[in-house]
């Protein structure tokens, strides 16, 4: 897959777009709230460059950013009076971000490791049929 990077990096871009559409749906109770939803939908967005320019360090921004995302749905389900495309958002945000890093970091981990035991497979069918 020679295009991971670019793939992952516009999964995350659709999450920063995402995120733009949850600022319209979800009701703020702080103007804390708001600064920490607002520098997250920043910190996607520096994801979205940080990957596309293939940093090998912007997957534990990724990793924070999928946490994060998974902690903020696990609160807001929870609660009744959140607007349903809040809820539906953000169960996308999650698990496209999820995506994102699978793509960028276990699926050539996975196509490496098969790759390294049909080697060896094969070696041990080669060494078999010769007496």
């Amino acid at each position: 897959m020679k295009n991971r990077y670019s793939l992952s990096s516009n999964l995350i871009l659709i999450t920063f777009l995402i995120g733009i559409v949850n600022l319209f749906f979800y009701d703020y109770k702080s103007t804390q709230e708001l600064v920490i939803f607002i520098s997250i939908l920043i910190t996607r967005y520096l994801l979205f460059i940080l990957i596309k320019r293939r940093f090998k360090w912007s997957k534990y921004l990724l990793v924070l950013i999928i946490i994060r995302s998974v902690y903020r749905l696990y609160l807001v389900m929870g609660e009744a009076d959140i607007h349903p495309v809040t809820k539906i958002n953000l169960s996308l945000q999650a698990v496209i971000s999820i995506l994102a890093f699978a793509i960028l970091y276990i699926v050539p981990k996975l196509k490496e490791w098969t790759n390294e035991r049909r080697k060896y497979l094969s070696a041990a069918r080669i060494s078999n049929a010769q007496p």
